[in-house]
């Protein structure tokens, strides 16, 4: 009598292939949704509106005379990777005396412009560049504009000045708000009076031993 060497697998021998064959299709599965999940993040993230941060410099130049010429050179800038950009549509600038004796001013944007150093003389020169107009920001974008921010009629006298940078956005969200401080001395009125209008003076929030750390004053150099 011949024996069948053959035998019919039983039913449990299948039960491994089964299982790797599920937690394949499961990991298949949560990987792809994963993947989704992500390729939703990154479109949410690429179509969002840019935050947009505003970095006020060390230096701010102001010019005295009949009226004040307040030269600001802000830093726009985002650190959102986004399709979208920020167009700043309108700057304003206020000052104001914290003694609360209502003496306060509305400048208005000017101009933009550039400054030039001259190694001969050691003086910066201004030159005019454009008139005010919609400044694009984007991760790639950043700008630094000189603003030649005008006072018609108004002057610094010796104290100290609250002003307040806004920004207008035409996303329509709420505006771009930096506070600062000036802190005008007798020394740096009489400035003001001996140079005239056209010679401005820089004032800075970093010399040491003086109040800049909170407010610009005048530079001693």
């Amino acid at each position: 009598m011949v024996s069948d060497a053959t035998s019919t697998p039983s039913p449990a021998d299948g039960q491994p292939r089964r299982r790797f064959d599920l937690a394949h299709s499961w990991t298949n599965t949560v990987a792809g949704l994963a993947a989704l999940a992500l390729s939703a993040y990154n479109f949410i993230q690429l179509e969002r509106d840019p935050d947009v941060d505003v970095s006020l410099p060390h230096i701010v130049r102001v010019a005295q005379g009949q009226d004040v010429w307040l030269y600001l050179q802000p830093t726009l800038s985002t650190r959102l990777e986004t399709q979208k950009v920020e167009v700043v549509t309108e700057a304003r600038l206020k000052m104001e005396r914290s003694d609360g004796d209502g003496e306060r001013s509305a400048f208005f944007w000017d101009e933009t412009g550039s400054f030039s150093y001259d190694a001969d003389t050691k003086q910066l020169t201004y030159q005019r560049v454009a008139d005010p107009s919609p400044l694009i920001v984007s991760r790639d974008k950043p700008q630094q504009p000189v603003m030649l921010f005008n006072a018609v009629g108004w002057n610094f006298a010796p104290g100290r000045y609250e002003g307040t940078l806004t920004l207008n956005r035409a996303s329509g969200r709420s505006p771009l708000v930096s506070r600062f401080c000036v802190m005008v001395s007798d020394q740096a009125a009489a400035s003001f009076k001996k140079v005239g209008q056209f010679t401005h003076r820089d004032f800075r929030d970093d010399v040491p031993n003086t109040d800049s750390r909170t407010c610009y004053v005048l530079s001693p150099i």
